[in-house]
């Protein structure tokens, strides 16, 4: 199920990276210029925002099993219709006098916004199901599984997109072809998920025998009493977290094609190998984050400590992003693929604090979570969008990418004082 849900993350981040891979080649071609594709990418944010408070409240209430196959058939249809922009009898119905290159923009933006919204019902239902499946200790790890999806598919797209480049393709073959894996993965799901395979109570650990799933014995134990103050100052301290790495990755992740290309002067090719290399080092920094946390807690760490060491040396990692503007060339994307490591190593930390949260709501209170995040992600593209077109100076999105996780990590000394309770009875169990 894990494996599953990990090629999920590699079917969403397929379908949003292509756009970011292919985006200096459509400029011309649709003038799609960088104010218009900061709007685009603030629409996509501001969309998966309100979809992640969506899917979040319907997730808690019908569960994943069957919300997962629906969110993945609305975002594949969304990457399958992108291409429609070539079609000048569909977008002449959009153009607006006076902007040249309206109708294809706004088809462009209108499918984003959709493909932005259908996408955030993923980690909803991909939380619960990891919440279902793993023990305490193993989440990190299992969400790092779940996550390193993410710089899979991020990995591939650039590659794809060259071999497609160079065989003769057409951009619209990546829209086509991912759209329809994603239609495939529904089938599959639904095969290895059956009705009842989420019901049961989650697993738990045992002294003897670490991270195998038992039962639940007949005799439960309380819930700890709800006490307001623990709730907010845990809240807080996941609202820093997540506007912190979601502004950190999704700028990045949005802009670095762009900013190799048109600002630094690389090659569409050279541009295609250092995109995956990112990703490969991000990849190797979730599974790194999880590990870190193993390693610390077998040691005879407590967990939390872990988790806020693990964090505190992911987030000096991504300070690194701040140093690339300023030295350019091939060390600046030295720096860039190493603060890779550190952004997504991020993560998995904040996945595990966000499943500390009341299990009643988990999908909906993490929703919320992301819906801040992205918002915030969606007026800094918008932003971004505008500066970079007037000054095609990338520095300043830089900086934040570099330093916004370090007001996680005070939030995390400061707010966060001891773990939750529920982690404290799975150590006792």
């Amino acid at each position: 199920m894990c494996g599953a849900m990990m090629f999920a993350t590699l079917l969403n981040y397929m379908d949003r990276q292509v756009l970011p891979q292919i985006a200096t080649e459509l400029k011309s071609a649709y003038n799609l210029d960088d104010a218009r594709y900061g709007q685009i990418a603030g629409n996509f944010a501001y969309a998966f925002a309100l979809g992640s408070i969506f899917f979040g409240f319907v997730a808690d209430r019908i569960g994943p099993r069957l919300l997962y196959p629906i969110v993945l058939i609305g975002w594949s249809l969304a990457g399958l219709a992108t291409p429609m922009m070539r079609d000048q009898a569909l977008t002449i119905r959009f153009e607006q006098p006076g902007e040249p290159g309206s109708g294809p923009y706004y088809w462009l933006l209108y499918c984003r916004t959709l493909l932005g919204f259908f996408e955030a019902g993923h980690w909803p239902c991909a939380l619960l199901t990891a919440r279902q499946i793993l023990t305490t200790r193993d989440r990190p790890l299992g969400n790092g599984l779940l996550q390193s999806g993410a710089s899979l598919g991020a990995i591939l797209v650039p590659l794809y997109v060259m071999a497609v480049r160079n065989l003769g393709g057409g951009w619209e073959v990546a829209f086509w072809t991912i759209g329809a894996a994603g239609l495939l993965w529904v089938p599959v799901w639904l095969i290895l998920v059956r009705r009842g395979s989420l019901d049961q109570a989650p697993p738990v650990e045992t002294s003897e025998n670490e991270g195998e799933y038992f039962p639940p014995a007949p005799v439960s134990i309380p819930e700890a009493p709800f006490q307001w103050g623990q709730f907010i100052r845990i809240y807080l301290t996941l609202f820093a977290v997540i506007l912190g790495i979601s502004a950190s990755w999704q700028f990045i992740r949005e802009w670095l094609p762009k900013f190799l290309k048109e600002s630094q002067g690389f090659s569409a090719d050279a541009a295609d190998v250092i995109v995956p290399v990112y990703y490969i080092a991000a990849e190797l920094g979730c599974f790194a984050a999880g590990l870190l946390v193993r390693w610390l807690v077998a040691r005879g760490r407590e967990v939390h400590s872990a988790r806020v060491t693990g964090y505190a040396v992911f987030a000096l990692v991504t300070a690194s992003a701040a140093l690339a503007p300023l030295v350019g060339g091939w060390f600046g994307v030295g720096l860039i693929v190493l603060a890779g490591a550190g952004i997504l190593g991020l993560h998995p930390y904040y996945y595990a604090l966000a499943q500390e949260l009341p299990a009643k709501h988990m999908a909906l209170l993490s929703g919320i979570l992301a819906a801040a995040g992205w918002f915030a992600v969606g007026k800094l593209q918008e932003v971004m969008g505008v500066r970079i077109k007037e000054t095609g100076n990338y520095n300043i999105g830089f900086y934040i990418a570099g330093l916004t996780p370090m007001a996680g990590l005070i939030a995390l000394l400061v707010l966060w004082k001891s773990a939750p309770q529920h982690e404290r009875r799975d150590e006792v169990t």
